[in-house]
């Protein structure tokens, strides 16, 4: 006879039920994880671009007003105060630390910058670097009529200051 009783059936039962319920929760987590780091990624780009499209907002402007000559002077500033409302986690001029999730703005570089809240698929290629960056600068010379003739002045558009990938 067997020494299999119908109660010690029933717990190997419920146990191995247990355990691939555990396991599909795993699954799940991680499936949810990589969700809300895409959905964070999404926000990020979504926010750098209307960034960019406030710098090419802010330069039609300034070439409607005549105002030509101040356009380089977009170098270097905060790319926020050309956004309607600054996106959120945004805290101003950056401190010391930064919480996961913050935008600021670094005096000191010029630069716009980002800690990602989840960044498991993020790979910086400098070691040890934790943030995203951003800056408003020169990408080509270009010339611009002003009064006594043509000087070269930059044109502007927002760049990657940090060399990284988001898989």
């Amino acid at each position: 006879m067997s020494d299999v009783t119908p109660r010690s059936r029933s717990l190997f039962q419920i146990s191995v039920i247990a355990a691939i319920i555990v396991l599909l929760a795993a699954v799940l987590l991680n499936a949810l994880h990589y969700v809300q780091e895409k959905a964070e990624r999404t926000v990020m780009e979504a926010t750098v671009q209307n960034m960019e499209k406030g710098l090419q907002i802010e330069i039609r402007t300034r070439e409607i007003r005549g105002q030509t000559a101040s356009i380089r002077n977009l170098a270097g500033a905060n790319p926020v105060s050309w956004l309607a409302s600054p996106p959120e986690g945004y805290a101003g001029v950056c401190k010391k630390t930064r919480a996961p999730g913050e935008w600021c703005f670094d005096e000191a570089t010029g630069e716009v910058v980002y800690r990602p809240r989840l960044d498991k698929n993020l790979e910086f290629h400098a070691a040890g670097a934790r943030e995203l960056r951003w800056r408003a600068g020169l990408s080509k010379e270009i010339a611009v009529p002003q009064t006594g003739g043509n000087q070269p002045v930059g044109s502007i558009r927002l760049f990657s200051t940090t060399s990284f990938v988001w898989h």
